[in-house]
Formats: C-alpha cells, structure tokens, sequence
C-alpha cells in the first residue's frame, strides 16, 4: 500500500487523518467510574434512545496516549513537568525564541506540549494551545451487560508475622483478636466491541498557531515529532492500557475500521460515529482518500502507510513551503 503523492494539491497545508475504529476487548476493567462500599463500578454512558453501554472515557484514551507519546520522547526535547506527566504541562521554557509566541515558545520546548495541548493562566499572561490529537469516548457497539467479579484479601498480621508469635492478631483493618479477616470486593469486568473515533491534525504538530509560523525549518524534527505522535497512536490501540491491567489485562480479539486523509480543504471529513453498523461505507463514499483495515495486521500496514517517509518528507515540504509563501508576512 503506497500513497499516490502526485495526487496531493501542493497549494494547501490541511493535512488531518481520521480513524473510526471497533476495538473488542475481552475481561478488561480498563476504565471505572466509582466504587460505593466494595463494589467498583466501571464506566457508562447513556445513548439518546436510553441503552446504557459499556465505555471508555476520551480523557482516558488520551491519558494513554500521552503515556505512550512520553516513553517515545527523549529527555531532552520535554519539559520537566512533562518528564513526571504532570497534568499541569507548565515547565520553564528553557530557551526564548523571539521570533515565536509564548505559546509557540512551548510547542518549542516540549513535544508533548506540542501534540497533547496545554492551558497556563495567571500572571497577567495566558498561553493555550488546542490538542492536535482528539479522541472521542469509545462506546460499546456489541457485547454483554458489564459482570461482577468477586475478589478476596485476607488481612494480614503486623509485619506478617505469625499468629503464634503474637499475643492476638488484630490489626488497623481488623479488630477480632481471634482470626484475620477476610475482607470481599466485588469489581467489574466487561467483554465488549468498542466503537471509537480518533482525529490528527498533523499539519498543526510543531506550528506555532499564534505566529503563523513552523517553529523550526528543520523537518526531520517536525518529521520525528509526527511519526512519535502516529507510532504513540498505534501503541494505545493495540497495546492498550488502563487500570488494573496488572491483574486484568484486556483480551484484545479485534481492530477493524477505516482511516480517511483530508489533505485540501475543500476536501470532505466527516466524524460518522463508527457505532453505526455502515461507518466504513460512509466514509468511504464521503472522503477523497481512504484506508479500510479489517483486522490486526491491516491496521498496522495502514500506519506503516502514513509513517511512510516518501509521505511524511512530502507532506512537510509542501506545508513549510505554503506557510512561507502565504503566510510570510504574518509571522514577522
């Protein structure tokens, strides 16, 4: 599978992709949403005919992406929030570069800025920046009511020492000097089809929006910050990751879907939700370029695609060679 370039106006710089996904999962307990006494609740949403589904937040799905984009980065082109993940994404700007916007100044400095956003307020100064990957909630699109699972823990004695060796065996959790305690939870586990939808904005990763402006003419970096974002990408979809995967892991059976490229913007992009059973002929019908991937293997020769370097070296290049042309005298 190659991309035909000739076919790819240069007089543009839109360049988005979009992915609508089914993800079905087996025993996982990936996302929950509460625990009442010792019952964990996982997470659901209401449909607008009332069905109540199995979920996986959007701010989930993009924490996982973050974790993934974090282990592709190298310490020195993050900051030093970004280096612990701290949600505040406000580190020092190490360098200033004056020819770029405070914000710009960020997307700079951090890659993780860069593609994941930021919003730092306060001091008479606020610097934003959009998220240049979105995810939508996964929704179930198939699959059973969520089921409870019962777990046991039984408390143990002070620095698990032996009952013999005490005078009694009470504990903080357990005041009966005669027994331990066996302490019951009950968790929850879903087997799902999970429909999702997930949108790159690759012409704006290392842009400064406020400027006008690349935030450097070196485009191996802006090429490396854009394979981390399709490779980080790929990895929360087929090694995906939540909580309690310690010891609940998700059954990853399937991935099938459709990748549509808007790289014109006349070009038609739609969000039809992959919930609808005719997700993947819609786009089809509605986008000028589209990749359709059936299972596991498909879906990684179409990221092989779009990481493709003859595509990527393209695509900069005539994006760098728009904005300098068009948007010259902005970025002054």
């Amino acid at each position: 599978m190659k991309r035909d370039l000739k076919k790819i106006t240069t007089e543009d710089y839109m360049w988005k992709l979009h992915f609508a996904l089914r993800v079905e999962l087996v025993a996982e307990a990936l996302n929950n949403e509460d625990t009442i006494g010792n019952v964990t609740k996982g997470r659901v949403v209401t449909l607008t005919d009332g069905d109540i589904r199995n979920a996986l937040s959007g701010p989930m799905l993009s924490h996982v992406f973050a974790s993934n984009l974090r282990a592709l980065s190298n310490v020195d082109e993050i900051c030093s929030t970004c280096k612990i993940m701290s949600p505040m994404r406000n580190g020092a700007v190490r360098e200033i570069d004056t020819t770029l916007s405070a914000s710009g100044n960020r997307v700079k400095n951090c890659v993780i800025d860069d593609i994941m956003g930021f919003m730092n307020a306060g001091k008479g100064a606020n610097e934003k920046r959009e998220k240049t990957v979105s995810f939508s909630w996964g929704i179930q699109s198939k699959g059973p009511a969520p089921y409870t699972v019962l777990h046991s823990r039984v408390d143990p004695t002070e620095k698990n020492a032996k009952p013999k060796q005490k005078e009694d065996t009470t504990s903080d959790a357990n005041t009966n000097k005669d027994q331990n305690t066996q302490m019951l939870f009950h968790g929850t586990l879903r087997s799902s089809e999970y429909a999702l939808g997930t949108q790159m904005n690759l012409s704006r990763i290392g842009f400064d929006d406020e400027r006008q402006t690349y935030i450097s003419e070196d485009k191996e970096l802006i090429k490396s910050r854009i394979k981390k974002a399709l490779i980080a990408f790929r990895n929360t979809i087929l090694d995906i990751h939540g909580a309690k995967c310690s010891s609940n892991m998700p059954h990853l059976i399937k991935v099938k879907g459709i990748v549509t490229e808007k790289t014109n913007a006349v070009d038609l992009m739609t969000k039809y939700s992959a919930l609808n059973d005719d997700f993947i002929s819609i786009h089809k019908d509605l986008s000028e370029v589209s990749h359709e991937f059936k299972d596991i293997t498909e879906f990684n020769k179409v990221m092989e695609t779009v990481l493709a370097d003859e595509y990527l070296d393209f695509m900069i290049e005539r994006n760098m060679n728009f904005i300098n042309s068009q948007f010259a005298e902005t970025s002054k």
